[in-house]
């Protein structure tokens, strides 16, 4: 087995030689010069330029360029990608296999070919998911507001499910929607529609609602305020703990 290849300016014959000799469990890393074309539910073509294109050993296929985070160009997990030769250029043709859908990537020089069959096992742990400020909240209400008092997690509405539904130290029902970063506006209409779901079910029964993030802009809290909503700004720190892996905190 090889575990790490690497190869500059390979000629398009041996860069051939160099795939299909490696395996189909490696990920392939090639950068150079390069045309993309697509075709399957619209058509799309992408002239040469030097660009960086990533073939993963699930399939998953990516062409990048040297500005934003995103692929100019990409296939999903579950595509068959093959390597052939046409016209004297080097081919990566993607083909999804449950759809008329293909990507082929044309190089005419290549600056740099690497592939490497990865060992990473590891699992991704997230710190300070909504979950979490959630599980904090009900733990301790009045990081909110003094008085406050959890009744239900996950109240079900015809809307969808309010992260929190409390009473205030007046007994008045109040809604907590809980973000993990900056909310949009969408996060305002969420809440409204809680909101209209309670009063369709409790007619003149008055009510509160805010929404917790660690962040909120301006112009949401403008909109808040605008419907009679709340808002309130809790930023928490969360520690993952695991004794087969490296604490978060190690790295930040």
């Amino acid at each position: 087995m090889i575990c790490m290849l690497f190869e500059a300016s390979p000629s398009p014959e041996r860069a051939l030689e160099l795939v299909r000799g490696n395996g189909w469990r490696s990920m392939v890393i090639l950068l150079g010069e390069c045309r993309v074309a697509y075709q399957g539910r619209a058509k799309s073509f992408l002239d040469y330029g030097e660009r960086l294109v990533i073939i993963k050993k699930d399939g998953s296929v990516l062409v990048h360029q040297d500005e934003k985070r995103e692929p100019v160009n990409w296939q999903p997990s579950g595509t068959r990608a093959t390597y052939h030769l046409a016209d004297g250029l080097f081919v990566v043709r993607a083909q999804r296999l449950k759809s008329r859908e293909y990507m082929r990537v044309d190089f005419r020089r290549i600056d740099l070919l690497a592939a490497k069959e990865f060992a990473d096992n590891a699992v991704l742990q997230l710190a300070g998911m909504e979950g979490d400020i959630v599980e904090m909240i009900m733990e301790n209400p009045e990081t909110v507001e003094e008085g406050l008092r959890v009744l239900k997690k996950e109240r079900r509405t015809s809307s969808g499910s309010i992260d929190l539904f409390c009473r205030d130290r007046d007994n008045t029902p109040v809604i907590l929607e809980v973000k993990r970063s900056t909310p949009g506006i969408s996060a305002v209409y969420q809440i409204e529609s809680y909101v209209s779901d309670f009063k369709r079910k409790n007619p003149g029964c008055n009510i509160r609602a805010i929404l917790v993030a660690p962040k909120i802009s301006l112009m949401v809290k403008n909109v808040l305020k605008d419907k009679g909503f709340e808002h309130r700004e809790i930023k928490a720190e969360f520690d993952i703990v695991d004794d087969d892996q490296s604490r978060l905190e190690e790295w930040v």
